[in-house]
């Protein structure tokens, strides 16, 4: 369970009301939901820089990316397809279902060059990214979170990780609904 390992610190995240659907009904929740989570991760993992991707419908490419200290990496990874599934650690995690973590992207080789090119030209030296998933236990984002210098994971980072990840479905999955229900 996650509460044990993160403490109070998940406590006050989960009570936030920006991660709340109702909290600004005029625009839609995640956006304002996502960027107040990867504001407060980062809060709680000191120089880090955390985001996500989000799939199409359909599943089959990156339709967004939402780095809120980044915006201009946000910009290029969009419209990325999910297959082939080796271009970079987003599309991997997405496409498999894997976590993957790279302690160093210089050294990295899993992935296209072009994905290390563009993580080392916005000062993304390491990072994980996390599948999040929907009600269907499909993956369908990621959670990613990362350092401007190389680093390994900690236990730390492990457990916040899966609580944004989780946090992320429920913001993400919350506004498909929405969608859903007023096209009905």
């Amino acid at each position: 369970m996650l509460l044990p390992l993160v403490g109070s610190k998940v406590t006050d995240l989960a009570a936030d009301p920006r991660f709340s659907s109702s909290a600004n009904s005029r625009h839609p929740p995640s956006d304002e939901g996502l960027t107040g989570l990867c504001e407060r991760v980062e809060a709680l993992a000191p120089d880090s820089i955390a985001g996500l991707t989000i799939c199409n419908p359909a599943r089959t490419h990156i339709e967004r990316a939402l780095f809120p200290k980044l915006p201009e990496f946000a910009a290029a990874i969009k419209s990325i397809p999910l297959s082939p599934s080796d271009f970079g650690s987003c599309v991997r995690a997405v496409a498999r279902g894997e976590i993957i973590t790279c302690s160093d992207i210089q050294e990295e080789d899993r992935f296209d060059p072009q994905w290390r090119r563009l993580c080392l030209d916005h000062g993304i030296r390491a990072l994980q990214s996390r599948p999040v998933y929907l009600r269907d236990r499909k993956a369908y984002a990621t959670f990613v979170l990362a350092y401007r210098e190389p680093r390994k994971e900690t236990d730390w980072n492990v457990a916040l990780m899966k609580f944004a990840a989780d946090a992320a479905s429920l913001i993400i999955q919350t506004d498909l609904d929405r969608l859903n229900i007023a096209a009905e």
